[in-house]
């Protein structure tokens, strides 16, 4: 019952394991009803399997491919040139605060690590000192117009520089003239 499977097994194992020896595999049956291959015939009952051999490959170029592939993969990941950008505010935004306040998000294909600082500039000076965040709030700006950049830093060399863009401070004058309070006529 089993020996209908496990010829085919037998002979698949020796197709493999001799291709490169022998095209002709025998088989027999011993008197226990065991199947032996072989690649000599040896059995006055010795059924004869002719095998195709494969075309064979030069080892050599299998070889070679794996080594290239090898060098290639070894090679380090090359990162995109470093980009910053402002998220907001947006180019010729007006910002209405009278605190002065100006609140920026910027996003940058780094990830802001020890090593990446961050600095904005405005109106061509760094305001604030270089931080590991892509969040900053400015205090006390002056009414009027002004230019935000922001400077991506690796090592305290700047990388990637932003847009320049213009915003619009709107506050409320402090030199305003305002009317005298009303006083309650007695």
């Amino acid at each position: 019952m089993h020996r209908p499977l496990f010829i085919p097994i037998g002979v698949s194992l020796l197709f493999f394991t001799l291709t490169l020896q022998a095209t002709t595999i025998y088989s027999w049956v011993d008197k226990n009803g065991v199947v032996h291959f072989t690649d000599q015939p040896n059995a006055a009952h010795t059924k004869v399997y002719e095998l195709d051999t494969p075309p064979s490959a030069p080892l050599s170029t299998t070889v070679d491919e794996i080594e290239v592939t090898k060098e290639k993969s070894s090679t380090p990941e090359v990162l995109p040139p470093a980009t910053i950008r402002f998220i907001t505010p947006s180019h010729e935004q007006t910002l209405r605060s009278n605190a002065g306040h100006i609140d920026i998000t910027a996003n940058s294909n780094r990830e802001i690590t020890k090593d990446y600082k961050v600095q904005v500039v405005l109106d061509g000076n760094s305001h604030l000192a270089l931080q590991n965040s892509l969040t900053f709030s400015l205090f006390d700006i002056d009414r009027g117009s002004h230019q935000l950049q922001l400077q991506l830093l690796k090592d305290g060399k700047v990388i990637a520089l932003s847009n320049s863009i213009t915003v619009y401070l709107h506050r409320a004058s402090t030199t305003r003239i305002r009317p005298p309070a009303a006083s309650p006529k007695l």
